[in-house]
């Protein structure tokens, strides 16, 4: 059974549009490089199906290694608090040194507003260089996506695509192994025995027949017919 990346699998119509799904489909794969068995991508897309495809619950961000992998770092949120105002389509945010109370009916109070940030702490030895003028380090690193449990089923249209896709991909890989047989069946025929004429017929490569003449009993032997 052939193994497929990515791109293989879905230029053979086995995976299906809908971008979302294909995004999840990336994940369980472990990239767009990473090869798998027709199977294991005929199983995760009739996964799909039947349960939905998973969604993006979060994005963490991981760090180059020494090693050249990526590993993930440690994901932290917190919150200040501050006062925000806007003048002349100007604006500014002046953040307050308390943490000031909450109500679930009025809220902070006092025009106080609440804001959440997000940062991410490298693993020990993550690749890093230092910025010259702050003197910070710079990690090398990128944002991935986190799945959940929640899942999304496909639209009615998008199974009409799928469904599609699957006849165009059994009938593309019908006509591949058709024209893998016929090579192979030339390829089995270009031998000697196929180039050699039979007993009867005009010579066409200026060797006699199988079964015609002897040791040194015809002019067409090497060198008979050579006149000294």
């Amino acid at each position: 059974m052939a193994a497929l990346d990515f791109g293989m699998a879905l230029a053979r119509g086995m995976l299906p549009k809908a971008e979302a799904a294909q995004k999840d489909l990336l994940n369980l794969a472990g990239g767009r490089n990473v090869f798998k068995s027709e199977d294991w991508w005929n199983k995760a897309v009739d996964e799909q199906i039947s349960s939905g495809y998973r969604t993006v619950e979060s994005q963490n961000k991981e760090f180059l290694m020494p090693t050249g992998e990526y590993q993930p770092g440690k994901k932290q949120t917190s919150t200040s608090y501050g006062r925000s105002a806007s003048i002349g389509g100007l604006s500014w945010w002046s953040p307050i040194s308390y943490t000031p109370s909450y109500s679930p009916f009025f809220g902070y109070g006092g025009g106080v507003e609440a804001r959440t940030s997000t940062s991410y702490i490298a693993p020990e030895g993550a690749v890093f260089t230092v910025d010259p003028k702050t003197k910070e380090k710079q990690y090398t690193s990128r944002f991935y996506d986190v799945y959940g449990s929640k899942r999304e089923d496909f639209t009615a249209g998008e199974l009409s695509d799928i469904e599609s896709a699957a006849r165009r991909g059994a009938q593309q890989a019908k006509r591949i192994a058709a024209e893998s047989k016929a090579t192979r069946k030339k390829r089995g025929t270009g031998g000697v025995l196929a180039k050699a004429r039979i007993e009867g017929e005009g010579p066409a490569t200026g060797l006699p027949a199988l079964g015609e003449g002897g040791l040194g009993i015809t002019e067409s032997i090497l060198g008979g017919g050579i006149k000294l």
